[in-house]
């Protein structure tokens, strides 16, 4: 009897132990919390701008179930440019008059990705110039069999010739993606970009004529060298939530690891359609409103005139952290209306009540915060959704929250500083609107002359000077790390725009890329994943070059061979000239009233139409002549 009298004593403990470890096994491992600015606004006050810290964060890669398995298309520019020689990987044997190419860095360095894709994983191999290469590219691959080594094959078959064309080459990946049929679809679909050059067809990229091509899977774009487009590889990156990262001239032998800093996200995938749901608290007083989000390059809304509102996060990797800002309206509280929970008592009670358990101290929910997301893609992953935690402020009245006792036995008012985490990501997505816009308006002007990077640097200089100036004095946010990050921005423009265009990337979606080299990157956006790949990466030999046989080989071609498809883009640019101009010729000579020049226009008109004809005919004349060339190499 004693024994079951121990025992029912010890059932409650027992009980509670069981719920407790029940939770804990069941905790989601994706974690979302909140920082208000202020831990108290006064009861009589409204605030128009009060911001709330939404903090988003993975689990590390040692807490994840099991590898998610991804789809990777690798869409690789074999344009004509990039035969041209690395002056870094031959500078690693001087004792050798052959020079590796930028092809051959690219094939060393994408053999790296197929060594280090995990058993499950998929690779496809999209070529292009002048548009996708059929002969060196392939649908996917499952690495865990005979892909791994099908893949390294249809590498070391890439040649180079020809031009740039980005658009049908990822459109190509798209609907390699899209044709995945039934249980393919669990895999998570990524696409990797890399070109060298400016696209020579003329399209101009813009977000709205890229979003419906590429916005389905994230495209993270790598511009090799000083002549790519950073506004096409941004403007890609941007409407398909990937990255942009590039390497400039003296790093081109370190493609790999530009990608291994990706890679080492893809491969650690921890969640994916990622979710925040926002819902002001209702209140029949009227409650707080949701004015909007910052949230960089992920997409956020806001609906029900400030009701609620969501962001989407969607993938996480392993280890990362996602920090956004909620602007709320809060306006004065209503001691007849408003209802507040006790910090003491754990209930509620109507704040005109006198309580002596919580001594007045009474809070204010304005925020419901919930999330949800799946361990991986498809109808059989399982959805996990985690109901929301309240956001709550303290609001006492304005004597007893603002005046303290000093030590001398008077009464002073007292200062209440702003949370320093809050209002440092407040300075962060300020500066990444600057620099972003900055950005936008100088790709917008294409800049084409070097006299004008000094003033794109005085520019943003400027711009600098006058936000440091407008936040010297706020509490608690360090701004001498931020200046030295727009000094290096500021110093990049003597090259371009790639380096900004980079930064603000990183920044949008907080997430790591190369800015120039893999050691150039934003350090907190780094996982441990990735910092292993990029050591990795790091202990790669130099690649090799060309075979001589191969280099003497290409010596001996006849003069039409070398760079003939180059020449071919180019009589065919020249024949869509002409064809346009033959077009509105017509228009341009339009006779008057008078006979004598309705006769003269014609003749005008006739001569020139003949003349453009002799012009066409010339351009299809050299371009027999290129294809005989080519049938002889």
């Amino acid at each position: 009897m004693g024994q079951l009298h121990n025992l029912m004593l010890l059932l409650p403990c027992l009980i509670f132990s069981t719920l407790l470890r029940t939770e804990a096994m069941s905790v989601a491992p994706v974690k979302v919390s909140t920082t208000p600015i202020f831990p108290t606004i006064p009861r009589g006050q409204t605030n128009k701008d009060f911001q709330v810290l939404l903090h988003v964060e993975a689990p590390p890669a040692a807490n994840l179930k099991g590898h998610v398995p991804i789809d990777v298309v690798a869409v690789l520019d074999v344009s004509g440019s990039m035969n041209d020689p690395v002056a870094a990987a031959a500078a690693a044997s001087p004792e050798s008059n052959l020079q590796a190419s930028r092809l051959d860095v690219l094939k060393a360095s994408m053999k790296f990705i197929i060594r280090k894709l995990d058993d499950g994983d998929r690779l496809s191999i999209v070529a292009f110039n002048d548009g996708p290469v059929k002969e060196y590219s392939s649908g996917l691959l499952d690495v865990s069999g005979d892909g791994r080594s099908i893949a390294g094959k249809k590498i070391d078959r890439l040649q180079a010739r020809g031009g740039t064309a980005l658009m049908p080459a990822l459109e190509e990946a798209v609907k390699i993606l899209d044709e995945r049929q039934g249980g393919s679809r669990n895999h998570v679909g990524f696409i990797l970009l890399l070109t060298d050059g400016d696209d020579t067809t003329g399209f101009r990229w813009t977000r709205d004529a890229i979003h419906g091509a590429v916005a389905k899977y994230p495209v993270h774009t790598f511009g090799l060298g000083a002549s790519h487009d950073p506004e096409a590889l941004l403007h890609i990156a941007q409407g398909s939530r990937g990255t942009y990262s590039f390497v400039d001239d003296d790093n081109l032998a370190n493609i790999a690891g530009a990608l291994a800093v990706c890679l080492g996200g893809l491969k650690t995938v921890a969640a994916v359609d990622t979710r925040v749901s926002l819902k002001a608290a209702e209140l029949s007083g009227g409650g707080a409103r949701i004015v909007r989000v910052d949230s960089g390059g992920y997409e956020s809304s806001v609906a029900c005139g400030g009701a609620s509102g969501e962001v989407v996060v969607g993938v996480l990797y392993a280890g990362e952290v996602k920090n956004f800002v909620v602007h709320l309206h809060v306006p004065a509280a209503s001691s007849t209306t408003l209802t507040f929970s006790s910090v003491e008592c754990g209930g509620y009670c109507d704040a005109a009540t006198v309580c002596d358990h919580c001594h007045h101290r009474h809070q204010q929910q304005l925020l419901a915060v919930g999330y949800s997301y799946s361990h991986a893609p498809g109808a059989a992953a399982a959805a996990v959704s985690v109901e929301g935690h309240g956001v709550f402020v303290e609001r006492p009245e304005v004597a007893a929250a603002f005046v303290s006792v000093d030590g001398g036995g008077g009464r002073q008012r007292q200062t209440l500083l702003p949370s320093p985490v809050v209002m440092q990501h407040m300075v962060r997505f300020e500066l990444l609107e600057l620099v972003a816009g900055f950005a936008e308006a100088e790709m917008a002007s294409k800049p084409a002359a070097t006299t004008t990077q000094p003033r794109a640097a005085d520019v943003l200089q400027g711009k600098w000077e006058e936000f440091r100036r407008a936040r010297q004095f706020w509490g608690g946010v360090e701004l001498d790390g931020v200046e030295r990050e727009v000094d290096a921005m500021v110093a990049s423009l003597r090259s371009g725009l790639a380096y900004v265009g980079s930064w603000v990337s990183s920044h949008q979606m907080q997430r790591a890329t190369a800015m120039g080299s893999p050691e150039k990157v934003v350090a907190e956006f780094m996982t441990p994943a990735m910092v292993i790949m990029v050591e990795e990466a790091r202990k790669l030999p130099p690649p090799p070059p060309p075979p001589p046989a191969a280099a003497e080989a290409a010596r001996e071609r006849p003069g039409g061979c070398d760079g003939g498809d180059d020449i071919h883009h180019v009589i065919r640019q020249r024949l869509e000239l002409w064809s346009k101009v033959r077009r509105e010729v017509p228009l341009m000579y339009q006779p008057s009233p008078e006979q004598e020049d309705v006769q003269l226009t014609a003749v005008f008109r006739e001569a020139s139409l003949e003349a453009i004809d002799r012009a066409m005919h010339h351009d299809i004349y050299l371009a027999v002549v290129h294809v005989s060339n080519q049938r002889r190499c």
